[in-house]
C-alpha cells in the first residue's frame, strides 16, 4: 500500500537584524530645539544678570600697578570720571584675541581726563606671585609688540572677590570688562569678549554722566 508522500512544510527565512539602523528624523530636530533652548536660556540668564548688576556701586578697589603705571587706582580718584575696569589674562586665549581692541581703547582715551582705562593683568594660579605675573604679562606683551601702555594687577583678587558679589552666579570669568559710571556705579559689563567699538560706544554713552565744569 502506498503512503502518501509527507508534505514539505516551508519555514520562512529568519529576518537578519540590521547591523545599521538609520537614525528617525525627528532625533535630529530635537537635539536642535534643545541647543536652541539652551542657548535662550543662557542669554536670558546673561540678561536678567547684567540688568541686576548695572547700577549696583563699587565700594572697595585694591588696583596696584604692574606694568608701565606708577600709582594704584584709587575709587577717589574714579568719582568725577568714566572708569574702564579690564580683566585679562596672558594664559586666556579669548583675552589674547581680544587684546589689541584693548590697546586701541587705552590709545585713544590715553590723554582724555575724564576717562581711565586699567587694564588689569590676572594669573592663571591663586599662588602665582607679583613677580611671576609680571614676568608672563611682559613676555605677552613684548611677544605681541604692544606698546608700553600702563597695566595693573588685583593683589589677593580682592577687587575680583568683591565684584563677584554682585554677580548671581558667584564666579568670574575671563575676559571680563566693566564700564563705571562717573559715581563709580556699573553703567556696563560683559563678562566675555568685547569689541573695540561696543566698548567705545558704551565709554562714550557714560561719560553723559561726567558733570560738565
Amino acid at each position: 500500500m502506498n503512503q502518501p508522500a509527507p508534505s514539505t512544510i516551508e519555514t520562512p527565512n529568519p529576518v537578519e537584524p540590521s547591523s545599521k539602523r538609520s537614525t528617525p528624523a525627528f532625533v535630529p530636530l530635537m537635539a536642535a530645539g534643545l541647543f536652541m533652548i539652551t542657548g535662550l536660556c543662557g542669554l536670558l540668564f546673561i540678561g536678567r544678570e547684567k540688568a541686576r548688576i548695572i547700577g549696583q556701586s563699587v565700594t572697595e578697589l585694591d588696583i596696584q600697578p604692574l606694568l608701565y603705571a606708577d600709582k594704584p587706582i584709587l575709587r577717589d580718584e574714579m568719582i568725577g570720571k568714566i572708569t574702564v575696569l579690564h580683566f585679562w589674562g596672558a594664559w586666556c586665549a579669548p583675552c589674547v584675541e581680544e587684546y589689541p581692541d584693548i590697546i586701541s581703547i587705552q590709545e585713544k582715551y590715553l590723554d582724555d581726563p575724564s576717562v581711565i582705562i586699567a587694564s588689569i593683568a590676572c594669573g592663571k594660579n591663586e599662588d602665582d606671585t607679583k613677580d611671576t605675573l609680571t614676568f608672563y604679562t611682559k613676555q605677552f606683551l613684548n611677544k605681541s609688540n604692544a606698546p608700553d601702555l600702563p597695566v595693573y594687577h588685583d593683589p589677593a583678587e580682592y577687587t575680583r572677590s568683591e565684584i563677584s558679589k554682585m554677580m548671581t552666579s558667584g564666579g568670574f570669568s575671563y575676559p571680563t570688562t566693566i564700564v563705571l559710571d562717573s559715581q563709580a556705579r556699573v553703567a556696563n559689563v560683559w563678562r566675555d569678549k568685547v569689541t573695540k567699538k561696543v566698548l567705545e560706544q558704551a565709554i562714550e554713552q557714560a561719560k553723559k554722566t561726567v558733570p560738565k565744569s
